[in-house]
Formats: structure tokens, sequence, C-alpha cells
């Protein structure tokens, strides 16, 4: 397959590299440069291969009949890239590919570069392991599409920008790896060591954030945070890579600091495979709801986290003895010892992450699979954040002198964070049933329901509320066979906070089939149907995609013929409902026999009906949830001025 060519070529280039700067002491400037492009080159070439495999609606291949269908838009069909496992590591190694040839141009040192190319060639094994380009072993003449929750302009764009931090933390991994190679009493690395983990860090937090509020904006379960392990894989290397980053600056003044910042480079990189591990193995499957399935990639991934980790901590060991010695801070009051303590507390705050997100398969190697609740993660992490908060006040107090522009509004950002955190918390939760028409007060506000509204073409149905008399609408789309898919919540926004309306799905209790056969009259109860005919329609490989009856449905007075269908596709397929007799009536048709003499209908309530439902709905308030939007973006503003510095 040319994907798989292609991949190869970018594996045997990176490979080449490696080679030529573990071999070479001065490399050719243009060789190193020459190798690195050409690796990306091919890259590129297999990544603009599936979106073109993609857009053709080529479902010959297993990855795109999964992930993409004929109707799916333009915007999610470019997101379907990156949908599933193997077009996640396909976005993650290219990224690291255009990284690593920008690297090779500012004329990176040769043993980092050998470094980064390595962990290149062990991406590109790992895509090639698990390819998106394998042919489809089922022929299909449509594909399933990109699942409905993924359907959203922030889901879009949250993957890309978390594993553009996850590439970029690979290269103050590579940088330390390169600088223990070669001189290890030099500075010269960190200050490109600095800015390459602030531009990773502010990804990688950026990533998480637009993450928190898709989850707030569109599943309806009132919060931004879960502490889903999956969500916790994200977090431990972020708050890794905020200690690796004041490790390095701290490095840069005390020097005897380097050791423990060689250690924090290590350990971050190393925990960004070791997440990407728990959530591709499948040992999280009943754990979490973002894992992917269990599949054979996983040992694959834990051997790739063997190698940063055990082969960095081997290459700290032989180089210790040569690292600079000294004390990391003279006494208690200065900024050093400051600095330190509040590495340490963030370590803390990481490793019981860690323990709760690994608790899956610590809990598996000794017997039944278990997993940690919420509160284990709030009630241990609470006193040390608070304990966080006051060393921030009093840094800032004491040392704000010497902190940067980018450091204090990055900084500031953070403590605002953490007081919307604990704010919007305090906010009240009601869940109880919705009359159409009534009103029901909730903290203060008066909210009515005012029933359901269809889309035309009833793919999407809302629940419309009025709040203080401004209406909002809850977002529901809808599978093929009417089913709910995705729900979104109604928000209504105000400086106070929002407040946050979720529908639960109605209890539709009057739904009943109706099996006919041809030409025999069947009634419901109240209407008569009479199967008339039916006919199914064939692809060029004799497999079925289009069944339609033809049936005739009275009220004893009028009569109207429909001829409901039923399209396949390859996740079973779907058929429209049809509303009949000016709206008496509602049915969908569910299935035709193969000998085309007899068929079988899904009697519904009429849309009337179902908008006048009584609705069970949680009801929250959020107070000041904007200051944390507005916090996290100061975060990542902060943290850009900081590498203009």
């Amino acid at each position: 397959m040319t994907g798989n060519l292609f991949l190869g070529g970018g594996l045997t280039f990176a490979l080449a590299l490696t080679v030529i700067c573990f071999a070479h002491k001065n490399p050719p400037a243009r060789m190193i440069q020459g190798t690195a492009i050409t690796s990306a080159g091919f890259i590129v070439a297999s990544s603009l291969l599936l979106w073109k495999l993609i857009f053709e609606n080529n479902f010959g291949i297993e990855y795109v009949a999964s992930y993409s269908s004929s109707t799916l838009p333009t915007m999610y069909k470019v997101s379907a890239f990156w949908a599933g496992q193997q077009g996640s590591f396909l976005l993650w190694l290219l990224i690291h590919a255009i990284v690593g040839a920008i690297l090779s141009v500012r004329r990176t040192a040769t043993k980092t570069l050998g470094i980064y190319f390595l962990i290149q060639s062990v991406l590109a094994v790992l895509v090639l392991i698990k390819s998106p380009f394998e042919p489809n072993p089922v022929e299909v003449v449509e594909g399933v599409g990109l699942n409905p929750l993924l359907q959203d302009f922030w889901m879009a764009v949250h993957p890309p920008i978390i594993f553009i931090g996850y590439a970029l933390l690979a290269v103050p991994f590579a940088l330390s790896m390169g600088n223990l190679l070669t001189e290890v009493q030099s500075r010269l690395w960190l200050e490109d060591a600095r800015k390459w983990t602030l531009l990773a860090w502010s990804f990688l937090g950026a990533g998480i954030f637009v993450g928190g509020y898709w989850a707030y904006k569109v599943l309806g379960w009132g919060g931004y945070w879960g502490w889903d392990p999956v969500e916790n894989s994200s977090l431990v290397p972020w708050l890794l890579s905020a200690v690796l980053l004041h490790l390095i600056n701290l490095s840069r003044k005390k020097f005897s600091v380097i050791g423990i910042t060689h250690v924090a480079a290590i350990f971050t990189y190393s925990l960004v495979i070791y997440g990407t591990f728990l959530t591709r193995s499948g040992i999280l499957g009943d754990f979490s709801v973002h894992s992917f399935a269990g599949s054979t990639i996983g040992f694959a991934i834990a051997s790739a986290n063997a190698l940063v980790l055990i082969g960095g901590l081997l290459i700290l060991f032989f180089k210790a003895k040569d690292l600079p010695q000294g004390k990391m801070y003279e006494k208690f009051s200065e900024s050093s010892f400051a600095i330190l303590l509040g590495c340490l507390l963030i370590i803390f705050i990481a490793v019981i992450v860690w323990l709760g997100m690994s608790m899956p398969l610590l809990t598996q190697l000794v017997g039944q699979p278990a997993a940690v609740d919420e509160n284990f993660y709030i009630k241990s992490t609470a006193p040390i954040t608070a304990v966080l908060v006051a060393l921030i006040v009093y840094t800032f107090i004491k040392f704000g002198r010497i902190i940067s522009l980018g450091g204090k509004i990055a900084h500031i950002g953070f403590l605002g964070m953490l007081a919307a955190i604990v704010i919007s918390a305090q906010g009240e939760t009601i869940t109880r049933e919705f009359q159409p028409d009534t009103t029901v007060n909730v903290a203060g506000h008066e909210i009515i329901y005012k029933g359901q509204e269809f889309g035309e073409d009833e793919r999407q149905k809302f629940y419309v509320y009025t709040v203080d008399g401004e209406k909002v609408t809850a977002l529901t789309k809808l599978r093929g066979n009417g089913t709910d898919a995705a729900r979104e919540p109604a928000i209504r926004k105000n400086f106070s906070g929002d407040v946050y309306i979720a529908p639960h799905a109605p209890d539709i209790e009057t739904t009943q089939e109706l099996l006919m056969t041809k030409n025999l009259f069947a009634m419901d109860g109240e209407y008569g149907y009479i199967f008339e005919d039916a006919n199914i329609e064939y692809d060029a490989a004799n497999k079925p995609v289009k069944a339609t009856a033809t049936i005739t449905i009275t009220d004893g007075e009028v009569k109207e013929k429909i001829q409901p269908t039923i399209t396949v596709t390859a996740d079973g397929g779907f058929s429209k409902a049809i509303e009949v007799l000016d709206g008496k009536r509602r049915v969908r048709l569910t299935g035709i026999s193969s000998d085309l003499q007899k068929a079988r209908l899904e009697i519904l309530p009429t849309l009337k009906e179902i908008s006048a439902m009584t609705i069970t709905t949680t009801v929250s308030t959020k107070p000041l949830i904007w200051l944390l939007w507005l916090s996290v973006s100061v975060i990542c503003l902060g943290t850009l001025i900081a590498i203009r510095k």
C-alpha cells in the first residue's frame, strides 16, 4: 500500500539520521538537513494521502470506513484523520517530523538530533504496527461516519493541540540527553530547552483547557473535568513540564540543580508515553469513556516507554559523576528554596494523580482491576494545592521583582484558575421533572420548559427553555434510527455565571412494532395498514444497500400511500420516520424479509405528542464560571510572552 511505503520511507530516513548522528561527531549540516527533511517529506506525503482517501470516500480502507462517510461535513472529514487510534498516532508522528525538520535547520547539536530522531523512528514503527492504510476486509458502500460526540468544533481542534504538546516535549528530553552524552558541564542547551518547554507546556495546557470546555459545552454532565484516567494522562505530563520549566530556569542561575533538571526531563517525556500506553492498550476500557479498545499495540507502546525511561535513566546514571555538585540553596529565605519547594508540591500532586489514573493497571497486576473515584483526587490534592497557592503568593510578595512579565501573567492566571474552580463549584444543582409551560425557580432564576423542536431532517432535536425570559436550547443529535447519539446542554451565560440545563432523554413507552404480511390487512389498534410491495437494491458485489416498502395506511376514511426506506451502512443501517395522515401517525420501517413477503414497522409518538411530554432536567448554577475560561487564557498568554523573552 502506498501509504505504508511512505511511512517506511519516513522510518528509513529517520533511522539513517539517527545512525549518522551517533556514528559521526560532526556530520555535514547539509546531510543532516536533507535527511531530516526527506523523512518529514515522506511522513507529510502519507498524511496527505490519508486525507485524500478520506475526502474521496475510499471505504476500501478500513480506517476511512470506520471514521468517515460520504455525508460527513468537510470540517469533520478533516478531523476524521485523527478520530481513531491509527490516525491519531500518524498525527503525532507528523507533528514530530515537522519539528524535527525545524531542529535540523536550526543546527541543533548532533547527539540531540540523534535522540530526537530515534524517538521519531519509534513513533514511525508504532504507526506501521497499527497502520491507517490497511484494506477493509469487508466491502461496504458507505462508511460508519464520525461519532456524533466528536462532531464539534472544539473536538476538531482539541487533539491536534494536545499532540503538538506531546511532540514538543520530546525536544527538551532530547536536549537533556544530548547534553549528557556530550558536554555535561555546558549550560548552552538550557535556553533552547526553556523555550521549547514553554511552548510545549502552553500547547499541552491549551489542549487540556479546550478539552475541558468541550466537555462542559457538549457532554451535558455538568462539569469540565471528571478526573477520568484519560484526562489525567495529559494532566500529569503538564504538571511535570511545569516542574521541568522551573528547574530549567533555576539551573541557569544555580548549576547544581542541573541533575534533577535532567531527571525531570526524563520523567516528563516518559509519562507522555506512559499515558499513551494506558489510553491505547485497552486497560482503561472499563474505566474511561475516552479510552481506545484493546489492541496488540499495547506491548509496543510499553516497550517504547521502557526505552525512553530506562534508557534516559541509564545515561544519567553513567554521567552523574560528571555533573556539577554543590548546594541547591543556601538558606530557606532565598528564592531557590521557594522554587524547589513549589516543584516538590507539584510533584506530590502529579504522583497522586498518576496513582489514581494507574489504579486499573496496578490492581489488575494483583487481582481484580478497580478504579478510584473523584473524591480520591479532590481530598488528597486539595491540601497540597492550598499550600502551593500560599507559596505562590509568598513568592510574589517577596521575589516579585525577579519574576518576568510573562511569568507573572501566567502565575496570576493559575491563581485565577484555582479560584474559579472553587467558586464555580459553589453553585446549586437540582434534578426534577419539567412540564411544558410550567415555571420552575432554581437559585433565583425563573426557568420555563417550552417543549421540543425537531430539525428538518430529524437528525437533531432541541429542548427549548427560557431562563429569566431569555430563550436557550439544548441540542440532541440523533442517529439514523431516531435514538439519541449525543447531547449538548442549554447554557444561559451572564456576568454572575452560567445557568446550565441538561435534559434527560424522555422515556417513550408508547412505541410499538407492527409485523405485516404482504397484501394482508393489519391494525395497530386504531389505524389499518396494507403492505403492498417491497424492493431491495443491491450493489455490484450483490450486497443490499437500500430496502423500500410500499404501504397504505388508513384511518377508515382517508388513505395515504407511503414508501419508507432502510439504507444499509457499515454499522447496520438507518431509516427515517415518516408522519402520515396529517400528523396523526408517525412510523418507521425497521425490517423487510429477504423473500419480500414480510415487513416490520415501528409505530412512534407524533412530534406533537413528544413535544408535550414531561422532561426530567438537571439544572445547575455555575457562579463566575467565565473566570475559569479567562484564567486559562491568561495562563497561555503569559507563557507565550515568556517565550519571547
